[in-house]
């Protein structure tokens, strides 16, 4: 009896024995691999970095003390995680068939190369955010039978290429999570993905992958995010989705998918999000979305749906995108009672008729866009109007009467673009302090009139300004921190009266269309950084009677017109050291056009005028005096003269009356 215990108790003591030399040579051959592969990358800054993990990867430590290694009990390596460690190098000096143990392999951001073929032991892969190329391995299925996790997605410039190996779906049957979205693969989703019934997340959008969703993807009841956006899938929406009844994400935009869009929709109901934008999608939208009562994000834009707008009884709407279709009626009255809203996009559709009061309901709003419809009348919106709004888009409808005085409140204002409609009123001054976020300001085509006001120039963080098309009759946007070239648009103000742009940094020069301003009187660009010519055009403003151009940079010679021949003060062009001509006293390199070339020239001949008169008179007083001297003098030369003259009058009547 002792000696079978001693017995047994010698054998488990081998055993021990064997595993830990085992155990022992498996964790030296993983040091050698890792040493290796580490031997091959090139490390950011030379990883000397303090905070680079493989400074501490050293022959003289033990593995499992290694920065971004996890031993498991044995002291194998079973988890290798250097998520953006500044790596650049490849896999294929790991040899991972070293790697027994390994189940978590975390390199994303880091290398390039291809994917290794041998991951048989893992169950989570992370290699996203690389610069893999090639295909996606035949032999990638078979390598690792429990993998839970595949992140292959945002390939950098190589991309993933190849199709999805159908046995991908037929060997992982554990796989909860595969993503692989931006990169390049090609073809269509398998249809054996009915078989990985454990699935939870697919992505596989910004891809090229076509043809027809497969019916199959039904089968997949587990699925709850599901992306196939960007590729170039056709044909219908399937009817089987409708079986993913735990879907909370589902995106297939940017498609060419036609059809309706399925009333099994309605099944989804723990859906949070449905963007089915930019596909040819058509008919009526199914009154089945209003079952969606999680739903928060709706976006199917840019289709071509038509029909009246579907009644939305879903109260956790945050955004609603219905633009570019063909819907058509009035603004729908149920929209002002999603008052968690905060994106209402019904730009460029078919609706008509006065905005609704009830938009003042609409509290949590940020972003609304109403452009490009028929809607008409005055907006009329409560002073207790949403205060929150940041970006209001009402161009090109029929609004008209006054301006939207309640955005006077709307302090944190981005972009306002109330441009193409009716609207005749003038530019409220408030502007300029009641809104001091603007970045967009587009008031264009309407029927808006007055001065600008310099309350404008208080928008320190303006980016865009149009504001042609209007009946403005003046600008002043003086004593400012402009800078930059004068905008070309300034010109299309053609009932422009005055334009003062002085005292600012403005630099380039002075727009050559500025002759289209034909009734401006007031010009004032003095004070800049202006340079070049001043172009001709400015001759013919014809109503100028104030110009100032001094404090530039401006060079060249000075136009010349009839008007601008008026304006004589030279202090309108001084402190511009390369301008020469009228009125200034600088000639031209070619001596002309200068207020001393041209009043010398005038003065010169004046002198030769003068001259050429006195000597006209001087010849003839003295002709004169020659021919009736000797008439005075002496009285035979009057007899003889007077006796000549009555023969010549003889002579001249017989000749007549010959005739």
């Amino acid at each position: 009896m002792v000696l079978q215990t001693r017995n047994r108790s010698f054998l488990q003591a081998f055993l021990l024995l064997l595993l830990c030399t085992s155990t022992s040579h498996g964790t030296e051959q993983e040091a050698g691999s890792l040493l290796r592969w580490k031997s091959t990358l090139l490390l950011a800054n030379g990883g000397d970095e303090p905070s680079s993990p493989l400074l501490s990867w050293l022959a003289t430590k033990r593995t499992c003390s290694w920065r971004s290694i996890m031993c498991d009990a044995t002291g194998r390596v079973a988890e290798l995680s250097l998520p953006s460690a500044g790596l650049h190098g490849t896999l294929s000096a790991l040899g991972l068939a070293a790697f027994s143990a390994l189940t978590k392999l975390d390199l994303r951001n880091n290398i390039c190369g291809s994917i290794p073929a041998n991951i048989s032991s893992l169950t989570y892969l992370d290699l996203s955010q690389n610069s893999l190329s090639g295909e996606l391995p035949d032999t990638l299925p078979s390598t690792s039978q429990r993998m839970r996790y595949l992140n292959l997605s945002a390939n950098g410039l190589n991309k993933l290429t190849g199709v999805i190996p159908p046995d991908l779906f037929m060997n992982w049957p554990e796989i909860t999570s595969f993503y692989a979205q931006n990169n390049s693969l090609a073809g269509s989703i398998p249809p054996e993905i009915s078989n990985v019934s454990k699935l939870q997340t697919l992505f596989l959008h910004r891809n090229n992958l076509y043809g027809k969703i497969t019916v199959e993807i039904g089968r997949v009841a587990s699925l709850w995010r599901f992306m196939l956006s960007c590729n170039s899938f056709t044909g219908p929406i399937p009817h089987s989705v409708g079986n993913l009844t735990s879907l909370v994400l589902l995106g297939i935009f940017c498609n060419n998918l036609i059809g309706k869009i399925p009333l099994e929709i309605a099944n989804l109901t723990a859906l949070e999000s449905l963007d089915l934008d930019t596909n040819q999608l058509e008919g009526e939208v199914p009154q089945a979305l209003s079952a969606l009562q999680s739903l928060e994000f709706l976006d199917i834009s840019n289709n071509k749906f038509s029909d009246v707008i579907p009644y939305l009884n879903t109260r956790k709407l945050l955004a609603i995108s219905l633009a570019n279709n063909s819907f058509t009626g009035v603004f729908p009255i149920v929209l002002c009672q999603q008052s968690c809203l905060q994106i209402l996009d019904l730009s460029n559709n078919k609706l008509y008729g006065k905005l609704p009061r009830c938009l003042r309901n609409m509290q949590d709003l940020l972003f609304i866009d109403l452009s490009s419809n028929a809607f008409s009348g005055n907006v009329q919106m409560s002073k207790n109007f949403n205060l929150s709004l940041e970006s209001v888009h009402l161009a090109n409808n029929g609004l008209n009467g006054g301006f939207a005085h309640v955005l006077k409140r709307c302090r944190r204002l981005l972009i306002l673009d109330l441009g193409e409609n009716k609207f005749s009123d003038t530019i409220p001054s408030w502007i300029g302090f009641s809104n001091p976020l603007l970045r967009v300001l587009i008031l264009r085509s309407n029927m808006l009139h007055g001065s600008i006001p310099w309350q404008l120039s208080q928008l320190s963080f303006l980016q865009l300004l149009d504001l042609s098309g209007n009946s403005f009759i003046g600008i002043d946007l003086s004593s400012n921190y402009l800078s930059g070239d004068i905008p070309p648009e300034f010109t299309k103000f053609v009932g422009l009266r005055f334009l003062n742009l002085s005292r600012n940094h403005l630099s380039g020069g002075i727009p050559k269309d500025i002759g289209n301003l034909v009734i401006l009187e007031t010009l004032d660009l003095s004070l800049n950084e202006l340079s070049g010519s001043i172009p001709s055009g400015i001759s013919e403003l014809m109503s100028l009677n104030l110009l100032n151009l001094s404090n530039n940079h401006l060079s060249g010679e000075i136009p010349t017109g009839s008007q601008l021949q008026t304006l004589v003060d030279p202090s309108i062009y001084s402190n511009n050291f390369g301008l020469c001509g009228f009125p200034l006293d600088i000639a031209c390199s070619d001596g002309s056009n200068s207020t001393a070339a041209l009043f010398g020239h005038s003065h010169a001949q004046e002198i030769e005028a003068l001259i050429w008169y006195y000597s006209v008179l001087a010849g003839l007083t003295f002709g004169f005096s020659l021919w009736s001297g000797p008439l005075l003098l002496f009285k035979s030369w009057r007899v003889a003269m007077f006796s000549c003259v009555d023969h010549i009058q003889d002579r001249a009547a017989k000749w007549i009356f010959a005739i």
